[in-house]
């Protein structure tokens, strides 16, 4: 079943086959890739893949099921948390999702081409759990908020996600587009992370926050 209430727990070995596919997945597409290719780049026998995930479609939704899974955990950390103010937590839950993805751009490159063809009714509900799940933690967030007379009470959340998410979203889909505005090289990492990052996070906190906070002539 995808999406557990619980985490998926990979072994070591299947941890390294799921990370040979998703590089795989995302340079060359879900269907220009054999499970013989996983099986060369993750330096496994192709029984053993079939034994660990059944089939190529299965591992894929193995994949699915260990990011947005971590996704999922690391946005609820921060929203439950208790000694965190609403607005910090406005501020962590932009700064972790720009992070994870950063930190695995295969996946969201998977992602991005999966979600244009989805034809696994099983990954898109997945991503569409993720999207639901999302914006209820930005919506419980923003309540917590409300309650503490920090955040308006009458809030569009659907759309502020739309717009925190897919700004977010945007920003490393269009990484080409950006690297040429800032002259930048898109293939540097460090320059990517050092020059736009930080730009992209400052921005949405403000214009998240400028949205959300009550002003004196609110009162």
């Amino acid at each position: 079943m995808f999406l557990k209430t619980v985490s998926a727990v990979f072994t070591q070995k299947q941890t390294e086959i799921i990370k040979a596919a998703v590089k795989l997945f995302a340079d060359k597409g879900f269907d220009n890739t054999s499970v013989r290719d996983i099986a060369k780049a993750a330096d496994v026998n192709v029984a053993m893949i079939s034994y660990y995930f059944g089939s190529k479609e299965k591992l894929l939704e193995a994949i699915f099921q260990k990011y947005i899974l971590m996704m999922r955990e690391r946005l609820e950390k921060i929203v439950f948390a208790s000694d965190v103010t609403p607005a910090d937590k406005i501020d962590l839950i932009i700064d972790t999702y720009i992070d994870t993805i950063a930190a695995n751009p295969n996946f969201h490159l998977l992602m991005v081409r999966e979600q244009g063809v989805m034809k696994n009714p099983v990954l898109y509900e997945g991503v569409r759990s993720m999207k639901l799940k999302n914006n209820t933690l930005l919506k419980s967030a923003i309540k917590a908020g409300a309650k503490a007379g920090i955040f308006k009470k009458n809030v569009d959340v659907t759309i502020l996600a739309l717009t925190v998410f897919g700004t977010i979203n945007q920003a490393f889909n269009t990484r080409r587009f950006l690297c040429e505005q800032y002259h930048i090289d898109q293939h540097n990492d460090s320059e990517f992370f050092k020059t736009i990052i930080p730009r992209l996070k400052a921005h949405l906190k403000e214009v998240v926050k400028s949205y959300l906070l009550v002003k004196e002539s609110d009162k």
